[in-house]
Order: C-alpha cells, then sequence, then structure tokens
C-alpha cells in the first residue's frame, strides 16, 4: 500500500511539473506540457489503474495550491479523469485479447468502445459550454466566436502591417477563410487535437513500459474497431441537423459531428489497413494513404464515409474471411 502511494505521489508530482513548465513561456517547455497525460497513462497502463485515480487527484490538489482552482478544474477534467477512465478501457481491451480468440482474430467491441470513449469527453465539454453560454451569455456563441476570430485576424493584420506588407486582395481572401473556419470549427478541432494527444501520449507509454519492464500490452489495432450504434445515429443526426437548420443549434450539431467523425475515421482507416496486408506493399499503400489523409480534407471525408459504410456493411469482416 505504502509502495503504491509512493508510486501514485510520485506520478502526480510528475504530471504536475509537467504543466507548470508551460508558465516559463519558453517554446520548448511548452511543448512539454503536451506530455502531461504520459506518467499518468504509464502508472495506469502498467497494471496499476487504481493508483491512477489517486495519482490524478493528488495533482490536481497541488494544482488547486500551486496556481488557481481553474487550472486545477481543466486538469482534472481534461488530464485525470479521462486518463483514469482511458486506462480502465485499455486493459480491459488487453485482458481480452490475452484470454479470447476466435478463429485466429480477436474479436472484441471494447476496441470500439474505446475510440468511442475518446470522442465522450470533447463533445460532453462541448454540451457544456454551449449550454453556458446558452443560459448565462448574452451573446449567442457564433457570435462570441466571432469576436475571438475578429481578435486574432485583427493581430495577424497587425503583425503584417509592422513589416510594412500590404494586404491584398488574395490575403485578405485568405483570411476570410480563416476566420469561417475558426468560426465553424474551431471548437471540434480543438476536440479532435485532444484526441490525437491522448493517442500519442498512449503510445508513447506503452512503448515505455514495452522497453524498461516486462509488461507486455497489445496493441489496439485499427482493423478491430468496432463502433457502437449509438455514436453513428447521434452522428448522421447531428449532420442532418447541422445542414437543415442555422444558428447556434446548427453550429453545435456541426461540431459534434467532427468530433464523432474522429473515431468513424478510424474504423475506416481500419478498413485500409486490413485490405492492404492483403496485398504485398502494405507500408506503401499505408504510407501513401496518410499522406494524402494529412493533405487533403476530401481524402478525410472519403475515410469517414469508408468508415460509415463498414459499421453497416461490415467490409472488414468480409475482407477478412478467408478465401475458399
Amino acid at each position: 500500500m505504502r509502495k503504491n502511494l509512493l508510486l501514485a505521489g510520485g506520478t502526480a508530482i510528475l504530471s504536475s511539473a509537467l504543466l507548470l513548465v508551460a508558465a516559463t513561456g519558453f517554446l520548448a517547455t511548452t511543448l512539454l506540457a503536451y506530455l502531461t497525460p504520459l506518467p499518468l497513462l504509464i502508472l495506469g497502463l502498467s497494471h496499476k489503474k487504481d493508483c491512477v485515480g489517486i495519482a490524478g487527484g493528488i495533482a490536481s490538489l497541488l494544482l488547486f495550491f500551486l496556481t488557481t482552482p481553474v487550472v486545477a478544474i481543466i486538469y482534472f477534467v481534461l488530464v485525470a479523469g479521462p486518463v483514469t477512465l482511458f486506462c480502465q478501457w485499455a486493459t480491459q481491451v488487453n485482458h481480452q485479447k490475452q484470454n479470447q480468440v476466435i478463429n485466429g482474430r480477436w474479436t472484441s467491441s471494447l476496441s470500439g468502445h474505446l475510440c468511442t470513449f475518446l470522442a465522450v469527453v470533447p463533445c460532453f465539454i462541448l454540451t457544456a459550454v454551449f449550454i453556458y453560454c446558452w443560459l448565462y451569455q448574452e451573446l449567442s456563441v457564433g457570435t462570441l466566436l466571432s469576436e475571438k476570430a475578429d481578435v486574432i485576424i485583427e493581430n495577424y493584420r497587425n503583425a503584417l502591417s509592422k513589416r510594412n506588407l500590404d494586404i491584398n486582395p488574395e490575403v485578405g481572401a485568405q483570411l476570410l477563410l480563416l476566420k469561417n473556419t475558426l468560426l465553424n470549427t474551431v471548437p471540434a478541432v480543438m476536440g479532435i487535437f485532444w484526441m490525437i494527444l491522448l493517442i500519442i501520449n498512449g503510445m508513447l507509454a506503452r512503448y515505455a513500459l514495452s522497453r524498461v519492464t516486462t509488461i507486455s500490452l497489445s496493441a489496439v489495432k485499427l482493423a478491430h474497431i468496432e463502433l457502437p450504434h449509438w455514436l453513428i445515429i447521434i452522428f448522421i443526426v447531428s449532420s442532418l441537423i447541422a445542414g437543415l437548420l442555422s444558428g447556434d443549434i446548427s453550429l453545435y450539431c456541426l461540431n459534434l459531428s467532427v468530433i464523432l467523425a474522429f473515431p468513424i475515421l478510424l474504423s475506416g482507416l481500419g478498413v485500409v489497413h486490413i485490405a492492404s496486408e492483403r496485398t504485398k506493399y502494405k507500408r506503401g499503400i499505408l504510407f501513401a494513404i496518410y499522406t494524402v489523409v494529412f493533405m487533403s480534407r476530401w481524402a478525410t471525408f472519403i475515410l469517414v464515409l469508408i468508415g460509415l459504410l463498414d459499421h453497416f456493411m461490415k467490409i472488414k469482416a468480409r475482407i477478412s474471411k478467408p478465401s475458399g
């Protein structure tokens, strides 16, 4: 018991320290703040999932006394709480993969639920922010975002003016496009960034555990993702509402559908992965696909569509079925 408490305390100090270094203002130390979930993930995935909640609570208390209550609440909502639940799901997936196999491949819906959990946290925060704005703010959410976007655009114009650069029509059009993007999808983009950050930290934690300890953690393969029906239904309904209505309701549904599209995108990538395994050029195909996804939003849209089709037509199961 004492050993577990010491591990939790040390992990809490390290995690909160990674967040505090961002206050120094240096770029290198600010980037370290993105590794704030890493100590908690290493502790939770090393079969100490009961200690990670204690560590997250201790870190939240440290930040409460060392900084402000707002920082402590943000840490608890975005790091401590989600990482604790993530470790619970991840260890369940790993335990089931080690004990159950059917026809040579793992069949578990927990992988899909783990990917879905990634989207639940930003969806919850998005809903809470919109409800707060609707109840306690005189201005609409769209108006508030427009004001923030105007401040960013104005700062960019001032930066160009200080360098004696004229804002030609082409640059003006780019600024307008940037503003519209900020207005429409900035909450969803922030949510997707949080999900990607958690995935990267999870991969780093798994790599560190495999190198330092004898703990074996099975990777969650994209080819095994099976998303729950309710996620698909909410995604379709929110997309339809975003296209049919206007105002804050449309803005909320648009950002909700973009966040929910992320696990569907992972499922679509799973189809690509399992299809590429049937060829001799798996690495080349995957490299080309990921490059196109990072460069083109249309490729992302196509992968989301493939993920939707896979949910209804079971494309991964059809491809993985042995021939003959």
